[in-house]
């Protein structure tokens, strides 16, 4: 751990290229924490109250804040020099100097890929993230995404369903879990995968914050897929860092009718490749093949994992295909509200029930 690098970056306003510049000009983060103002006033973009930070040691209190927290939480903090940090990430142009993480980066996440869409998905945008993100994980690759509500979400549990590892990249910091309800998710995450952020502790919740986390997502991918975006969607950021940082871009094609998907189409005008299951994926890296040979039990015991579990089969008997209400769900179901309501999704994005109007849930299966 790099104790000066965090102190740096413990400094209110320094960012991954301010902090390049700093370690550029005086060689390492220890010796640009010794240099008076003057000296430091000479970076390019260092403000008045940066430089006065640094000298008077101002991040002292911020940088035990980080210290105290991970060891309480027994999360880490990484540091661009670190052996754990992810070889793939240091190759961007401006990867996070510092991460604080739960979980355990490992070799093989090499080779994983993002998969990001919209917070508020349609059916079909639902379904096709499980199917792929879900696909990819029966192969035994890593999913990674940014923890979101929707697509991001859904393509979280399409990999801990198929029993493979996945990395969350928050845009808040490690203490404060947005959106509240993925609480459950995040602590599945970090058992089998890894939470990280560049949000420190403390600091400000910014939206910017969630923009600039997308270049850790696709930094940490081989490829990008965008499921189901409008024009405006985040997704689109992240497209657009893997394509900067030489990283494949995916997407999925939509009904041009609905005006959901413009983002996936306008991706593919530009060349992304289209995705409409897994296999068009992952028949892009030929020397997947090697790997993926030794694997010849996955996707029987996916299938197992996968299996439909006891609260899932409980809200499955209260269903019908002619369709329920969702207040006879809950009168006729022994769980809670808020669970019958989790489970709905779950069940939802692996395709056995439909969403209808009015808030029938019909059957499928």
């Amino acid at each position: 751990m790099d104790i000066a690098s965090i102190s740096i970056m413990c400094v209110e306003g320094i960012g991954p290229r301010l902090y390049k510049t700093m370690i550029q000009k005086f060689g390492s983060a220890e010796q640009a924490l010794q240099q008076d103002k003057q000296i430091l006033l000479q970076i390019q973009g260092i403000t008045d109250e940066q430089a006065s930070a640094i000298v008077n040691k101002d991040y002292r209190e911020a940088l035990d804040v980080q210290l105290n927290w991970v060891e309480k939480r027994k999360a880490k903090i990484i540091t661009l020099g670190d052996e754990t940090y992810p070889d793939i990430l240091r190759q961007i142009y401006d990867p996070p100097p510092v991460l604080m993480m739960m979980g355990e980066f490992k070799h093989e996440d090499d080779v994983a890929f993002g998969v990001v869409g919209m917070r508020y998905p349609d059916d079909y945008g639902k379904q096709m993230c499980y199917k792929i993100a879900g696909g990819i994980a029966q192969k035994g690759i890593c999913i990674i995404s940014g923890m979101a509500k929707g697509i991001d979400s859904i393509a979280h549990r399409a990999a801990l369903d198929a029993g493979a590892r996945s990395i969350a990249v928050m845009g808040t910091s490690l203490d404060t879990i947005y959106p509240a309800e993925n609480k459950h998710l995040f602590d599945e995450i970090k058992e089998k995968g890894v939470v990280c952020s560049e949000t420190l502790i403390g600091q400000a919740k910014l939206p910017s914050n969630f923009i600039r986390r997308n270049r850790i997502i696709s930094g940490l991918s081989r490829g990008v897929v965008v499921v189901q975006a409008g024009t405006k969607s985040g997704s689109l950021v992240t497209a657009l860092n893997a394509n900067e940082q030489n990283r494949d871009v995916f997407a999925v094609p939509g009904n041009a009718l609905k005006g959901r998907h413009t983002g996936c189409h306008r991706l593919i005008r530009l060349g992304a490749k289209i995705v409409e299951n897994s296999d068009d994926v992952i028949n892009e890296y030929p020397f997947l093949k090697e790997r993926l040979n030794g694997q010849k039990d996955i996707f029987i015991e996916a299938a197992k994992k996968t299996k439909l579990g006891n609260e899932e089969e409980a809200v499955l008997e209260c269903l019908n295909k002619d369709g329920v209400h969702i207040d006879m769900i809950f009168g006729k179901c022994k769980l809670g509200r808020a669970q019958i309501m989790k489970v709905l999704l779950d069940l939802e994005i692996k395709g056995y029930v439909e969403r209808g109007k009015g808030d029938f849930y019909t059957r499928n299966i």
